[in-house]
């Protein structure tokens, strides 16, 4: 899984990176111009034009991460990470003007070939750059998937062009070395559509970003079933999550119980952010909107007397009753029902914490007893467990036929 730094150490890393790639292109850059000078080499000035762009793209890559770390204002409230999906779209922009300068170059030499001067120091200029930008472009491409960074991705891309391209450049020279000169137009031609190609995707991305296209649907469901894990949340719905630089930002809808308190509708809202950010973890800010639902099905609990079925009486008592019954009720009546053991019957202190973690443990959403003390109330409701006072020597019949027509009224937590 990705592990994201905070921001700070996102933003350090880009920038690091920038710095490295500025030092090693500016060298090539300057190798290139002059070796293709000299040399008279139209791919190799083709590649020192483009190691030009590369020096303007890294430098807008740096300005777009030092821009985006700027804390969030007044009037950008949710920072200025989406520079840095702008400085990419920038870089794309001008990756394709380079790749046209390009091709008029190259369709000059086409029409018109010039063989080139000293080809085995254009050669060896060529393949020295290969093993320095192949390295350059897999560490950019690693260190911007970890930072989920898309300019430094896209700089990455914008490398590993100028790794193939040197190898046209070598083809390109051989060609022109052995009495062929219009290989080297020819050469030029295809690492301008190379570096088109890249300016294509790229520009293509940079817009879905801008436009808060999803980038993974698989996420949204991800990010549903991970709220509908979270004990307390019936279902999850409209999840929404856009991009804004290497962070990503979402919305979710929870149906919870009616009746839940505000400070447990906060709470459990905190705990379905927490369970998604451990699980998505370019997840800057979830936003959890709660919506009141009553349950279709419950499943209630009562404390018997002695296992009877639905002809149990219900028990005054909480923790010494012998037995629990479980009854599942639906839009219909009653769907099935079983009977556990009292675990906490045979202990001499904490019956009740002996109770309620079966009745957690069995999914209880509903639990009918009149004798119930502070510590079990707590506990139950923290689950979500609705606590429903009623008298004993009744059913558990009459008992489901109180709570199915609406007349036992919650107990309420008052410090909520």
């Amino acid at each position: 899984m990705l592990i994201m730094e905070d921001g700070g150490e996102v933003f350090d890393r880009g920038e690091r990176i920038a710095k490295i790639g500025l030092v090693v292109v500016a060298i090539l850059g300057a190798l290139k111009g002059v070796v293709g000078y000299i040399s008279g080499s139209v791919s190799l000035q083709a590649q020192a034009v483009d190691s030009l762009t590369d020096l303007v793209s890294l430098v807008a890559v740096y300005s777009g991460l030092r821009l985006s770390r700027r804390p969030p204002s007044e009037r950008f409230s949710y920072g200025y990470y989406r520079v840095e999906t702008l400085v990419s779209l920038l870089v794309a922009l001008v990756i394709l003007a380079t790749g046209g300068f390009m091709i008029i170059e190259s369709a000059r030499r086409i029409f018109d070939p010039v063989p080139i001067s000293e080809p085995l120091i254009v050669v060896g200029t060529a393949a020295l750059s290969i093993p320095v930008l192949l390295w350059l472009g897999r560490y950019t491409k690693r260190v911007g998937k970890e930072i989920n960074s898309q300019a430094v991705m896209s700089q990455s891309e914008d490398f590993m062009s100028d790794v193939y391209s040197s190898g046209v450049v070598l083809v390109g020279v051989a060609g022109s070395w052995i009495g062929y000169p219009v290989t080297e137009g020819l050469a030029g031609g295809l690492i301008s559509l190379l570096i088109i190609r890249v300016g294509l995707g790229l520009s293509w991305s940079s817009l879905l970003v801008l436009m808060d296209a999803v980038e993974n649907p698989d996420q949204l469901i991800e990010v549903k079933q991970i709220a509908e894990s979270v004990h307390g949340v019936v279902e999850a719905r409209h999840v929404r999550m856009r991009r804004s630089g290497p962070f990503c930002f979402g919305e979710v809808t929870i149906l919870v119980p009616e009746g839940l308190s505000v400070d447990k509708a906060h709470r459990l809202s905190n705990m379905v952010e927490d369970a998604v950010k451990r699980r998505i973890s370019s997840l800057e800010s979830l936003v959890v909107h709660i919506e009141p639902i009553e349950r279709e099905r419950n499943r209630v609990a009562m404390p018997i007397k002695e296992d009877a079925g639905l002809e149990s009486i219900v028990s005054e008592h909480f923790g010494s009753a012998p037995f629990f019954i479980f009854i599942d009720v639906g839009p219909a009546g009653v769907e099935r029902w079983y009977t556990k053991k009292n675990p906490g019957l045979e202990l001499e202190k904490k019956r009740g914490v002996a109770v309620t973690d079966m009745l957690t443990d069995e999914e209880a959403t509903v639990i009918l007893s009149d004798e119930l003390g502070e510590g079990p109330f707590h506990i139950l409701r923290d689950h979500f467990v609705g606590v429903y006072p009623i008298n004993g020597d009744i059913s558990v019949q009459e008992a489901i036929e109180l709570f199915n027509s609406g007349e036992l009224i919650p107990r309420v937590d008052e410090k909520s």
